[in-house]
């Protein structure tokens, strides 16, 4: 490739990334949706009693899409929301923790993950849809107002929701994930290659599973649940719906003005982690210039991307703290 050959290419990779942040934005527009139906199915599995916490299951249509929730315990409505290529599963060192400290832990698997569906079309794995799903989750168990811990994919779901519907979310934890508006890094560009990679429909795909999913491994770089992560994405359709939402949601695009989001109103921590190979801590500390309320910043140092499964102890210690 001749040289400015390929200065095209970095600027247009460039632009992509910088992108990202606005179409964030752009997801918060509609703050108004309607929801249908309610309780599809629930499977009441452990029994409350003083010894052993009740533990539900449930199917919540939202738009033609069932999730599945995993509903724990009673109390304070805490929901945990995980990203790619996670589940619910994400959060077992946590669940427990939080039901034994009295609040109600509410777990989903987000559209296109674990054991909800999986829709078709790339539109369906917009942000906005994902924000409509937990608001409609909290519509059908019947709760006002929650307090939300959410990584990855998870955190952008619950910061858009933050600033768009500042009365259903009580206090908020994100992991990893800074706010949509933090200032870009040129280390984080360069951290965001994989965005770009996972655009390529079925070019993606095939890399990914190629000699027993080689790639993925090495991109993981043996952090987080690999083996389970395989698993489900070895699903029909499951690998293509988890890269939908980077297809829905940072698609390249041509530059824009900049938006803008309603500060955030609710005290949130903000964690990140020193061996995070995909995200700028950097972003995550510029994130309280975007919340309105108490903020604070904390780093766990020698965690991987996955802090709930690397510094379990440490992030249950964080969530006593802050929502306590």
């Amino acid at each position: 490739m001749n040289d400015h050959g390929e200065q095209e290419s970095v600027n247009s990779r460039r632009s992509f990334i910088a992108g990202f942040g606005g179409v964030l934005a752009a997801a918060a527009a509609l703050t108004k949706t309607t929801f249908g139906g309610g309780l599809e199915r629930e499977s009441q599995l452990v029994p409350a009693s003083p010894s052993t916490p009740r533990y539900t299951e449930h199917r919540i249509p939202r738009d033609g899409v069932s999730l599945h929730v995993e509903d724990h315990g009673s109390g304070k409505p805490v929901v945990l929301l995980h990203g790619w290529p996670d589940s619910s599963r994400l959060w077992r060192n946590q669940i427990p923790f939080l039901v034994a400290n009295g609040f109600r832990a509410i777990a989903p698997d987000q559209r296109g993950f674990g054991r909800s569906d999986r829709p078709e079309g790339v539109a369906a794995y917009s942000l906005q849809n994902a924000v409509a799903d937990l608001v409609g989750i909290l519509d059908a168990l019947g709760i006002d107002k929650a307090d939300i811990v959410a990584h990855d994919w998870g955190a952008a779901v619950a910061w858009l929701t933050a600033a768009a519907h500042p009365n259903r979310v009580r206090r908020l934890v994100v992991l990893s994930v800074p706010h949509p508006l933090a200032p870009f890094t040129l280390r984080q560009r360069e951290m965001a290659w994989y965005m770009l990679f996972f655009q390529f429909e079925g070019i993606a795909e095939a890399w990914l599973q190629r000699d027993d999913w080689a790639l993925f491994r090495e991109m993981l770089r043996g952090n987080g649940d690999i083996d389970r992560y395989i698993s489900d994405l070895s699903r029909p359709d499951a690998l293509k719906a988890s890269l939908n939402w980077y297809r829905a949601n940072v698609a390249p695009h041509l530059p824009e003005p900049p938006r803008q989001l309603p500060p955030v109103e609710a005290p949130t921590l903000g964690i990140w982690s020193s061996n995070d190979h995909y995200l700028d801590g950097e972003r995550m500390k510029m994130s309280g210039q975007f919340v309105k309320a108490r903020w604070r910043y904390e780093q766990v140092d020698c965690a991987s991307h996955w802090i709930p499964l690397d510094a379990p102890d440490r992030l249950n210690q964080f969530l006593i703290e802050w929502l306590g």
